[in-house]
């Protein structure tokens, strides 16, 4: 991106004889304020791919959505003490025999109370989904799960980890590209931290056999 920027501006200077011409002059102006623009984004940390402007979803969610947000009628019953698990502890929870018209808006299995981090886990993956959510496949032991982080512009602001939810989204996507076409693997070890969130069997990769997620993701750490 950086090169192709620089090149036309390149190109202006690098005339017969030195002559420069006026209208280089001006692509060479626009350039500079490209450049400088550029110079004030975030730097991918090191080994790892520069972000990607990632592609505006159609429409946000509708399926629990309150609850995937943080901004259901029973947010204010979340734990805030983080409960320290693994992969393989939250794929053998036992998750609600059926999702009624109440559970749209309401936590309604004891582990959608509880605030989950997972230390040292690896990120498979990450892709975005139709509804703006980011997919991120986790791996512990053999086990695999799903954690979500919603499109800022989809949470309500009545729910209390909404800042949280946009430093999480802000710190994937500034340091790798995000696709909705396809995976982008990075097996990278993570801490993440999210609240428990029992989603509807709907053959998504690497999803536990229960369909549990961190549904939003609230906290991420890269090591």
């Amino acid at each position: 991106m950086l090169t192709a920027l620089a090149c036309p501006a390149m190109d202006g200077l690098m005339l017969k004889g030195g002559y420069v011409m006026r209208h280089r002059i001006a692509a060479l102006a626009g350039a500079g304020v490209m450049m400088a623009a550029l110079g004030t984004a975030v730097p991918a940390a090191a080994g790892t791919a520069p972000g990607r402007a990632v592609p505006a979803a159609t429409a946000c969610g509708s399926w629990r959505w309150p609850v995937k947000t943080g901004s259901d009628a029973t947010r204010g019953q979340v734990s805030r003490s983080i409960s320290y698990t693994s992969v393989g502890y939250l794929d053998h929870l036992t998750p609600p025999a059926s999702f009624g018209s109440y559970a749209r808006d309401h936590r309604i299995s004891w582990p959608e109370f509880r605030t989950w981090q997972i230390s040292g886990v690896t990120l498979v993956a990450i892709k975005l989904e139709d509804d703006g959510d980011l997919h991120l496949r986790l791996r512990g032991a053999g086990k695999d799960m799903i954690a979500e982080v919603p499109r800022p512009g989809c949470v309500s602001s009545s729910s209390p980890w909404k800042t949280a939810i946009a430093s999480v989204r802000s710190a994937v996507t500034s340091r790798y590209w995000v696709s909705s076409s396809r995976w982008h693997y990075l097996y990278r070890s993570i801490d993440i931290r999210g609240l428990g969130f029992f989603d509807e069997e709907h053959n998504v990769t690497g999803a536990a056999p229960n369909d549990i997620e961190l549904h939003p993701v609230i906290y991420v750490r890269f090591r």
